[in-house]
């Protein structure tokens, strides 16, 4: 069945006005009504897609979160805004953030129901209101290093560079302070937001790849790629824990705890999964390059697949798998297919998308049978159906 995309008659406005709605604060409304990828077959695990979104040809969107009412809500950091997808009708309603150009990082449902985000550029976090899209800046305390107005406009920037942000087992949202070397933590109670300095020596280059997610027990996990380190924090004592991967320069990106109560980790640049014991510190490796591995996709029709198994963001599937995406530029680079590594067997699958090089991007598993992600470069919302 083809897409049929509708669009509501202020999406037909002149470049100038469109570009000058982007840099506002308006609520931009738009609608698809979308349908999934045709030929899908059930019986085996599929990527179906949805879109593409209103705002185009490529707004940037990259990470996915259900609110709790279920509605899909996409960051698009390139046109700084959300959009929100009702599920029923795959309608998407576009919200702009306070600050243009804002690029809106991770996002995340926090203890008090509302969308949690980052505005790197910012120098903020963002508190969204699921029902109305209203947002509320809330400054980071940290190195901001100009606040002005200009051309009317509320710009504000800052080193702290907030790229990630996810909850806590402890009443509080962690998030990445890649500008400072640090994890923030912001409580949910007060709002007071305090600030974890990491034991590395490298700063704003670490920003844009900064990832946290909640780790083994009471602790976060997030990485420092080009430091080829991971660390954990506990939530309770503070206290850090720095794991440097066996392989130099492996650029470790995506981290997740699994199935197993380990820390699993890709290895961008060495294309390699890693396992990390929290209880012996032990670090076991599993490349993803060879003979049967990820490269039996050079060409798929007319997409180009990935040449190089190059992986991104990682989370656990329902099904007890390990799921990421696979992009032969690195996480913002091109490529077509997800992935999925099966911790017991070590038995590795991949699933294009209906796209050409789509990129998908970061991925949510919050779905029973269902990983969730946007797609960079299609600007479309993928679904890979899995049970």
């Amino acid at each position: 069945m083809p897409h049929l995309i509708t669009r509501p008659r202020s999406y037909l406005r002149s470049t100038t006005r469109r570009l000058r709605s982007v840099l506002g604060c308006a609520v931009i409304a738009g609608g698809a009504v979308l349908s999934p990828a045709a030929g899908a077959q059930a019986a085996e695990p599929h990527v179906v897609e949805y879109g593409p979104l209103p705002t185009g040809p490529i707004s940037g969107a990259c990470e996915v979160e259900f609110d709790l009412k279920g509605r899909l809500w996409v960051e698009q950091y390139l046109a700084g805004q959300f959009a929100r997808m009702d599920p029923q009708t795959g309608r998407f309603t576009e919200f702009n953030t306070p600050m243009p150009l804002s690029v809106p990082g991770g996002e995340e449902v926090g203890q008090d129901g509302a969308i949690w985000s980052t505005e790197v550029t910012g120098n903020s976090l963002l508190r969204i209101d699921p029902d109305s899209g209203a947002m509320r800046e809330l400054r980071l305390p940290w190195a901001n290093a100009l606040s002005v107005k200009a051309l009317d406009l509320p710009l504000h920037v800052g080193l702290g560079l907030a790229n990630d942000i996810s909850k806590g087992p402890d009443n509080a949202m962690w998030f990445t302070l890649g500008g400072l070397g640090s994890v923030g933590r912001i409580d949910m109670t007060t709002h007071t937001m305090t600030r974890y300095r990491l034991p590395t020596a490298l700063g704003a280059e670490q920003a844009l790849f900064g990832i946290i997610k909640p780790g083994p027990g009471r602790t976060m996990v997030t990485d420092m790629p080009l430091e080829n380190k991971v660390y954990s924090i506990n939530v309770d004592t503070k206290e850090v824990t720095s794991y440097t991967m066996p392989t130099p320069l492996s650029f470790p990106l995506g981290v997740t705890t699994g199935p197993d109560g380990a820390i699993w980790v890709t290895e961008e640049l060495a294309m390699k999964l890693a396992r990390i014991d929290p209880a012996t510190g032990k670090i076991t490796e599993y490349p993803l390059l060879g003979a049967n591995g990820l490269l039996s996709g050079l060409l798929n029709g007319i997409s180009i697949g990935n040449p190089l198994p190059i992986p991104g963001p990682i989370v656990t599937g329902s099904d007890g798998r390990l799921y990421f995406p696979l992009n032969f530029a690195g996480s913002v680079g091109l490529g077509n297919r997800m992935a999925s590594f099966d911790p017991a067997t070590h038995k590795i699958a991949t699933y294009p998308t209906p796209s050409s090089l789509s990129s998908p991007c970061d991925l949510n598993n919050e779905q029973a049978g269902s990983i969730w992600f946007a797609e960079l470069t299609a600007n479309k919302v993928g679904r890979l159906i899995i049970s």
